[in-house]
């Protein structure tokens, strides 16, 4: 997976150093490098590309690239006091929040899972209420036990969306939840594997369900599968994906975010933990 890595991460700078924009996975990569390594030669570029994403992001038309963008710019915030970050963040949650109840079921959860993220700020702190009843409606009227919310993209969406809730809210029903659905997921990853983003999105939610399997407060408070290995179910998802993700360059940058959440350990979830219940 390292050589995929320095694949990618080259693709993303020249991309940028070639005056194309990067997207937002693209950033989030950069991002998550420069946290992990302090080089002063990324945050050159990375203050370049967003940049350039927070002068053209409002181009975009889909709520997933808009959610993607929130996000995004929610976890820069952390690193950057510029107040272009801070009027980013409320126009999309202002344009997203509305979206939320009239969407698509899986426009809808990228919206929720995005305005759920940037409620772990302070100064958006009030939109988790109705975020998380938003994400209640639309799962309630899918969910049944047992039976798949959607397809396979949709069950790993609702799953990110329902760990950030219980992140955010401490509501354990939450997480084990997401972690019913990611199992579902698991099975049908095996009998019939998923594409490309599908697979580093879902990766990805494993990664945070591993994190939270490692920590024995929440081993003493729920219910869980205590035989889970997804922290390799989610090593297998990615190694069968690193020869496209070096084909696809700077566009397969998701599968460097997936990865180095992998390696690193990290789930990104204590950030938001500030439990209500």
């Amino acid at each position: 997976m390292t050589r995929s890595l320095d694949t990618l991460e080259a693709a993303v700078l020249g991309r940028i150093a070639g005056g194309d924009g990067a997207d937002a996975d693209a950033l989030l990569f950069l991002l998550r490098l420069y946290q992990l390594t302090g080089r002063a030669d990324l945050a050159d570029v990375l203050g370049n590309g967003l940049a350039a994403a927070l002068r053209d992001h409002q181009h975009e038309t889909t709520l997933r690239d808009r959610s993607d963008y929130l996000a995004l710019f929610v976890e820069a915030s952390a690193l950057s006091g510029d107040e272009r970050l801070a009027g980013a963040i409320g126009g999309l949650v202002a344009m997203l929040e509305p979206a939320c109840a009239s969407a698509a079921i899986d426009e809808a959860i990228h919206a929720i899972g995005a305005c759920l993220v940037a409620a772990s700020l302070d100064q958006h702190r009030d939109i988790a209420p109705a975020a998380i009843d938003q994400l209640e409606r639309v799962v309630g009227s899918t969910y049944r036990p047992g039976v798949a919310v959607g397809a396979f993209e949709t069950q790993v969406h609702t799953a990110a969306a329902l760990l950030t809730a219980y992140a955010i809210s401490g509501r354990l029903p939450y997480s084990m939840l997401a972690e019913e659905l990611m199992q579902t997921v698991r099975r049908s990853d095996a009998s019939s594997p998923a594409g490309f983003r599908a697979s580093c999105e879902a990766a990805r939610v494993l990664c945070r369900l591993a994190a939270l399997h490692g920590d024995p407060e929440y081993r003493r408070a729920a219910v869980f599968a205590d035989d889970a290995d997804y922290r390799g179910d989610a090593a297998a998802m990615l190694n069968a994906h690193a020869d496209e993700a070096r084909r696809l360059g700077s566009a397969g940058a998701i599968y460097g975010v997936a990865v180095l959440e992998l390696e690193s350990g990290r789930s990104g979830d204590s950030e938001f933990r500030t439990p209500t219940s």
